[in-house]
């Protein structure tokens, strides 16, 4: 009868020890699977999975040149009418009150343009007007990057049809009244990007309010 106290009592020992594993592994978290493979990373992430483009769309047509001959043009009526320098022989396109377009004649459309408007109903202040344009960029454009912002300036980049291009947007507040008035945009290729940083500085440093008959 000893034996069977001895093997009832090594049984008992046998099922806490099992018991306690038991409870001990209930505490222990459980790894999280997310029933999908997960991507591996590059052995080097700066280098892009999926490289930007090199190439220039247009590439035939000359990069947008610095120290161009400029000219005044004139926008707006009523309120808020503006005077601005453009290149000497681009062409206007579109004749509203409130948006100009010029780009040099014959020129295809995936060059390089400029473009001024009066903004002043959207009644925003520059800060607020730039976050939102930066929003609406990133809704917009493939791969929207932002090289430079500053508190009425914004630099990017982004791909539209497989070749990368190059945007500048400049603010004004012609009048001081503590909303953005006046946007100036000038987007072209990678190619052109020096002369439209130095084309948008011109005309923005050339923004005036014309006078009556002017």
């Amino acid at each position: 009868m000893r034996w069977r106290g001895m093997a009832a009592a090594v049984a008992l020992l046998v099922t806490g020890v099992v018991a306690g594993y038991a409870a001990a592994s209930a505490f222990e978290p459980v790894p999280a699977t997310s029933g999908a493979p997960e991507p591996v990373v590059a052995s080097d992430p700066r280098v892009p999975v999926d490289p930007l483009p090199s190439a220039n769309a247009s590439p035939s047509v000359p990069a947008l040149g610095t120290d161009l001959p400029m000219r005044d043009a004139r926008l707006g009526n009523g309120g808020l009418r503006l005077a601005h320098p453009v290149p000497v022989g681009w062409a206007r396109l579109g004749n509203g009150n409130n948006e100009a377009k010029w780009k040099k004649p014959n020129n295809p459309a995936d060059t390089f343009i400029l473009r001024v408007e009066n903004v002043v109903s959207r009644e925003d202040t520059i800060a607020e007007t730039i976050s939102d344009r930066i929003g609406d960029l990133q809704d917009e454009k493939e791969r929207f990057t932002i090289e430079e912002r500053t508190a009425s300036t914004l630099e990017f980049t982004y791909v539209s049809d497989g070749f990368p291009r190059h945007g500048f947007l400049a603010w004004l507040d012609m009048r001081g009244t503590g909303v953005a008035e006046v946007e100036v945009a000038v987007t072209g290729r990678e190619m052109d990007a020096r002369g439209a940083a130095q084309l948008i500085s011109r005309v923005t440093a050339g923004m005036r309010l014309a006078e009556d008959g002017a």
